[in-house]
């Protein structure tokens, strides 16, 4: 029972209709609690909902992208593409928030401003941009790693007379390119992607790039139905292989070394990995290339020689190669995109040697002159990982603001929970596992809900980690990311360790340590009685 007169509005409060907050929100209504749950946009579906431009599509395999909670579902129902595009993608979430009967939980359309601990009553109060209040004693979040989109640090982008749209606002109408001059503004995944689809529309097409990723295609292409019945009727199998993966894939992992091979074999195995496309190369040649940086040169060089046979001119090809190692940030996925450098009517602006200075009524200016466009698409990434957190105003025991406690950069345990912000509760957030998502959706919601059950069986009004836990699971987290080519993160202006962004912290946003370890350190958690959280029963032992 609690100890505090005052009730809660409902028993838990979720922000987020993606996969996380979609599971979240059904694993606490299936143990019991009453649920709000919240989503900025007018539908369920999370990033899928607003990243809505052409090419949109997720680079994970079609069998794990999805949850394996129920096997009816999972034989009645499969996606249509080996790499789903956005669409199929927002229709199986669609299909989850009606088949469990979750959109009656949810308010849309509907910011939560401010989420803030009260010590007198022991709750959770909220208030959202529709001027609601409300209290929960839970607060979970399922906010998404790439949710709060940023725009370059330049002036005069309201002067400008065209079209501008930003790659994770699309509009939901179509948006036409045929005849146009259209600029593209950043090379990451939604860059690429986008890049990739609408070349052949555009009359002409101008692509601004900061740095340069690695860019393999994606090897996508219709499932089969031979393919479908396989994996139904191996289901487990499917379940066990993504369980025991670093990143949540349906692969056994390999256990030979690219320095090991002998040239002629490792070549062939990274032209056969190639044509599979996707992360095929870095996950089913060589257990080497995340670990060993000969290892890692050896994978680059042979891409830059890929690139240099795709791209017609040099000079081109020689800006669109890498200088960072392979995974040492987020490496894309899309078809035809290098092969887009040798039409005629694209062009490749390396903004280091002609950074942008700004924008005119016709166009983007730079520092060698202007570029007249009709469109200007803003694929320029997220304030990611932590920034969906840092624009909410989130404060804990004492009024402790949350940006001040990661003002140097997260910190948490496990990515679970923080310390001094009492029955706060993150799934697929800061320092979680970079993977595959809906895999660790699945667990980290299970994990939330077997805790609060084991709160309620026990006693327990609050948990929180201590903050040494939250100290070691940092320098844990830190040291794998330093001993991985993740480590060159920094230099490649990657969102990993908050480095796409002038100004925010420099630390390593995620834990690169896998799937499968931070599930089995979960469940050593559980199993031992949660020995690094503080369990009290009254919120006066909160330290």
């Amino acid at each position: 029972m609690d100890n505090f007169s005052a009730a809660p509005d409902v028993d838990a409060v979720v922000i987020g209709a993606g996969f996380s907050g979609l599971y979240a929100t059904k694993r606490l209504r299936d143990i019991g609690l009453a649920v709000r749950a919240f989503d900025a946009a007018d539908g369920v579906g999370g990033v899928w909902t607003w990243n809505r431009y052409p090419g949109a599509r997720t680079d994970s395999l079609h069998e794990t992208y999805c949850f394996t909670f129920d096997k009816d579902l999972v034989n009645e129902w499969s996606y249509t593409e080996i790499h789903p595009g956005q669409a199929e993608v927002l229709e199986y979430l669609n299909l989850i928030a009606d088949r469990f009967d979750l959109r009656r939980h949810y308010t849309l359309t509907t910011t939560v401003t401010s989420a803030v601990f009260d010590e007198a009553t022991g709750l959770w109060n909220f208030l959202t941009d529709k001027g609601e209040s409300l209290t929960a004693k839970y607060f979970v979040t399922g906010l998404g790693l790439v949710s709060a989109p940023i725009l370059p640090n330049v002036p005069g982008l309201e002067e400008f007379e065209g079209e501008v749209y930003h790659t994770s606002r699309w509009p939901e109408t179509p948006v036409e390119f045929d005849g146009k001059r259209v600029a593209v503004i950043g090379t990451g995944s939604s860059g690429v992607q986008f890049v990739s689809t609408v070349v052949d529309q555009a009359r002409e097409l101008t692509v601004f790039q900061r740095t340069p990723n690695w860019v393999a295609p994606t090897g996508n292409r219709p499932v089969t139905a031979q393919e479908i019945e396989e994996i139904r009727a191996n289901h487990d199998e499917v379940c066990r292989l993504v369980r025991n993966h670093p990143a949540g894939w349906p692969w056994e992992m390999v256990d030979r070394k690219c320095v090991e091979t002998p040239a002629e074999v490792r070549e062939a195995m990274f032209e056969e990995a190639w044509e599979e496309g996707g992360f095929a190369l870095l996950y089913k040649t060589f257990s080497d290339l995340s670990t060993d940086k000969a290892a890692n040169d050896i994978v680059c060089a042979w891409m830059a020689k890929k690139i240099a046979s795709i791209v017609e001119d040099p000079e081109i090809a020689k800006k669109l190669t890498p200088t960072h190692p392979y995974g040492a940030k987020r490496p894309p996925a899309a078809d035809g995109y290098y092969q887009a450098f040798n039409k005629s009517h694209v062009r490749l602006v390396d903004i280091k040697e002609e950074p942008i200075t700004g924008f005119t009524k016709k166009g983007i200016r730079t520092s060698q002159g202007e570029f007249e466009v009709d469109v200007i698409v803003m694929a320029t990434g997220f304030d990611a990982i932590t920034g969906a957190f840092t624009r909410m105003d989130i404060r804990g025991v004492g009024g402790k603001e949350l940006n001040d406690h990661w003002s140097e950069g997260p910190l948490t345990y496990l990515g679970l929970g923080v310390a001094g912000f009492p029955n706060m509760f993150m799934v697929a957030g800061p320092q979680s596992p970079f993977a595959n998502l809906p895999p660790g959706a699945q667990e980290q919601g299970n994990w939330i809900a077997d805790l609060i059950v084991h709160m309620r069986e026990n006693g327990i009004e609050f948990v929180q980690p201590t903050e040494q836990a939250e100290i070691e699971w940092t320098k844990h987290l830190t040291e794998v990311a330093e001993s991985l080519m993740t480590r060159y993160g920094l230099e490649a202006n990657s969102w990993f360790a908050g480095a796409n962004i002038e100004g925010k912290p420099r630390a390593f946003n995620v834990y690169f340590g896998g799937h499968a370890a931070h599930t089995d350190l979960c469940a050593a958690e559980a199993a031992e009685g949660y020995p690094h959280f503080e369990k009290v029963a009254k919120v006066a032992e909160l330290a």
